[in-house]
């Protein structure tokens, strides 16, 4: 019904365009008038371009939203800038139909934006890759994992790992695979998931990862203190009646061999064998009560600890200790008021472990030196490092040094560390080491 009023005004236009030029034609064939001619032909002239301007004026009004629309500018206000019901029609639709767009495009930026901050704060490394292998998206926790703030393509993180970009890449549609690496010395377990997409036509791989050293970690200890349980009660019923019975019978020995009835180098031969087994049952026995420590932590009383009190408090009991075999205690806070929220008897065992160990690993090497230093990392965590500059680790030991029961000393039950190590996590933090064979180790506390 809007349109029949421009239908109305177009015909009337050219209804009087064609009455002029009848007039014209009129005149000078049938008059000698030269005047009203020439001024009827310049008033059809005038008509005609008027027609046409009107006609098109509503083509360039719809060009010009066609092009807002094109570049996504819905920022100006369109107008018509005439006047008639017509154009008071087409600028409202203009304008409903840019509401409609503003609407939209604003929609689309929210849903944008909540993706993107889902993204960001899910603590899942989280990489896109296109069909180039050029990271796409990279979210704060991939950043952080990575240690880099930029990601180009996936070749870059050769510099982490050589084999790290391969591995990724092999990963087919779903498949999940655990990925074993170092991170800046730091060993880390990556869980990765893959998943395709297509995206206008573009394949695209979205790989997630996630740390999950801590939980392998934790089923491991859970692991070991369920092995050492079982070892404890069947080596413990094994070991107790042999001590009870060679007591007996070293007894009785002792009442029949006072007689004269048996010789006196058989009755020492005798005596010694069962003192023999008493002794070594004892000594089992020992050493079994010494691995049941390891299934007997207490829970830890966790609070804030000031870490440079703590730190003082191992220099404190250790630092003679050292000083009598010439070797240097050190400790370091480099940020003051930095704390901890642990239990503080149980991280100051691990520390004493770790300045023990240090200590036993500097015996007979000149010029000696532990450090103990305390500081925060790039990512804020805590962490306190035990450096020696001993003969180091053999890089096939370093991961067993961990394990319950494995030792390089002589005289070594190999339960320091690995009580260290459950310690930490019980107490939610993790331990990492750091070695240069002839140069020295490095022991990293993490407290998340």
């Amino acid at each position: 019904m809007e349109f029949k009023g421009f239908r109305a005004a177009v015909v009337q236009r050219l209804a009087l365009f064609s009455a002029l030029v009848f007039a014209a034609i009129w005149g000078f064939v049938e008059t000698e008038w030269q005047v009203t001619p020439l001024l009827a032909s310049a008033l059809a002239l005038v008509v005609l371009l008027e027609t046409i301007r009107y006609v098109e004026s509503v083509n360039r009004e719809l060009a010009g939203f066609l092009e807002f629309v094109a570049h996504d500018d819905f920022s100006s206000t369109v107008a018509t800038g005439r006047s008639g019901r017509v154009f008071r029609k087409l600028e409202a639709a203009y304008k409903l139909l840019a509401d409609k767009y503003r609407s939209l495009n604003r929609k689309r930026e929210l849903n944008h934006l909540y993706l993107e901050a889902l993204v960001e704060h899910v603590s899942i490394a989280i990489l896109c890759l296109d069909d180039r292998q050029r990271v796409t998206l990279m979210n704060r926790e991939a950043k952080r994992l990575f240690r880099t703030p930029l990601l180009g393509t996936l070749a870059a993180l050769a510099r982490i790992d050589p084999k790290l970009p391969a591995q990724i890449e092999s990963l087919a549609d779903g498949e999940r695979a655990l990925i074993e690496l170092r991170i800046d010395g730091e060993p880390v377990q990556l869980a990765s998931y893959v998943t395709e997409f297509k995206l206008l036509d573009e394949r695209h791989r979205l790989i997630s990862f996630q740390n999950i050293r801590h939980e392998l970690e934790q089923r491991e200890v859970d692991f070991s203190q369920k092995l050492i349980k079982v070892l404890t009660h069947e080596i413990m019923n094994s070991v107790t009646p042999i001590i009870a019975l060679s007591k007996v019978i070293q007894d009785s020995l002792l009442e029949e061999l006072d007689g004269p009835a048996r010789p006196a180098t058989e009755r020492e031969d005798l005596l010694r064998s069962v003192a023999s087994i008493q002794s070594r049952g004892s000594g089992l026995l020992r050493f079994v009560q010494a691995y049941a420590s390891l299934t007997n932590l207490p829970r830890p009383k966790a609070r804030d600890v000031d870490v440079e009190h703590l730190l003082k408090q191992v220099e404190a009991l250790m630092a003679p200790v050292l000083r009598q075999n010439g070797v240097e205690l050190r400790t370091d806070v480099e940020e003051q008021g930095l704390s901890i929220n642990a239990d503080p008897e149980q991280i100051q065992q691990v520390l004493l472990n770790l300045v023990k160990n240090a200590d036993e690993a500097l015996a007979g090497r000149p010029g000696g030196r532990v450090e103990v230093r305390a500081a925060r990392d790039a990512n804020g965590t805590v962490t306190i490092h035990v450096i020696d500059n001993g003969p180091g680790i053999e890089p096939a030991q370093l991961d067993d040094i961990f394990v319950p029961f494995f030792t390089t000393k002589r005289n070594g039950t190999g339960v320091g560390l690995s009580i260290s190590r459950q310690l930490m996590v019980l107490n939610k933090g993790s331990i990492s080491v750091k070695t240069v064979p002839g140069a020295g180790t490095e022991l990293v506390l993490k407290f998340r």
